[in-house]
C-alpha cells in the first residue's frame, strides 16, 4: 500500500520509512502553510485539506507540539518557531534553570484523509529538560528531551532506543493497526 507523507522535514520522512516499512511511503515535498492556532487538531485538519486538493490521493501529515512547564505549557504547536527559528537548545534549558521547573511534554498528532474521512492518532510523551543539551543523534529538540523513565536525552540514544520512548513511533503504530483493517 501507497502512503504519500506530505511533509518538508526529509527527517521525518526516513523515520515514517523506518517504523512502516511494509508500506510504500512516498514523500511529497512542498510546503503546507501553518495556520496559527493553541489547537493543534485545527492545524493538523487544515494540512490534510490542503495536502489532499493538490496530490489528490490519500495523504497523511504531522503536527508536532511541545508543552514546556516553566512557559505554562508555550511554546505547544508553535515548536517550529520557538526552537528552530528564536531560542533554541541551550537557551530552553536556561529558561528551565531559571524558574526550576524542567517539566516538558511532547505532542504528536498524525492525520490521515482519504478523501472523505480523516483519522486522527495522537500520542504524548512526559519528560524533563536537562540543564544543558545533551547528544548528537537525531534532530531538533532531541538533545533538550529526557523522557520519563530514562537518564537520556533522545539526542544522546540510539535511532531504537529513542522510538521506543517517542509519541511519533507510537502514532505510526496505531495507523499501521489502523490500516490492518481497511
Amino acid at each position: 500500500m501507497e502512503l504519500i507523507y506530505v511533509t518538508q522535514n526529509k527527517n521525518k520522512v526516513e523515520v515514517a520509512k523506518n517504523l512502516l516499512n511494509e508500506f510504500d511511503i512516498s514523500n511529497t515535498d512542498f510546503a503546507v502553510p501553518e495556520i496559527q492556532s493553541l489547537d493543534p487538531h485545527e492545524i493538523v485538519k487544515y494540512k490534510l485539506q490542503y495536502a489532499y486538493d493538490i496530490v489528490k490521493k490519500p495523504c497523511l501529515v504531522t503536527d508536532d507540539s511541545l508543552y514546556i512547564e516553566a512557559l505554562n505549557g508555550f511554546p505547544g504547536p508553535f515548536i517550529k518557531w520557538y526552537y528552530d527559528k528564536t531560542v533554541g537548545a541551550e537557551k530552553t534549558c536556561q529558561i528551565a534553570n531559571l524558574f526550576n521547573q524542567h517539566g516538558i511534554k511532547s505532542l504528536t498528532i498524525l492525520g490521515y484523509y482519504d478523501g472523505q474521512e480523516t483519522h486522527y492518532f495522537e500520542e504524548s510523551v512526559e519528560g524533563i529538560i536537562p540543564s544543558e543539551p545533551r547528544g548528537d543523534n537525531g534532530f531538533s529538540w532531541d538533545p533538550i528531551f529526557i523522557p520519563e523513565g530514562d537518564f537520556r536525552t533522545y539526542a544522546e540514544m540510539t535511532f531504537e532506543e529513542k522510538h521506543s520512548y517517542t509519541v511519533t513511533g507510537k502514532v505510526f503504530k496505531r495507523l499501521r493497526a489502523f490500516l490492518d483493517t481497511k
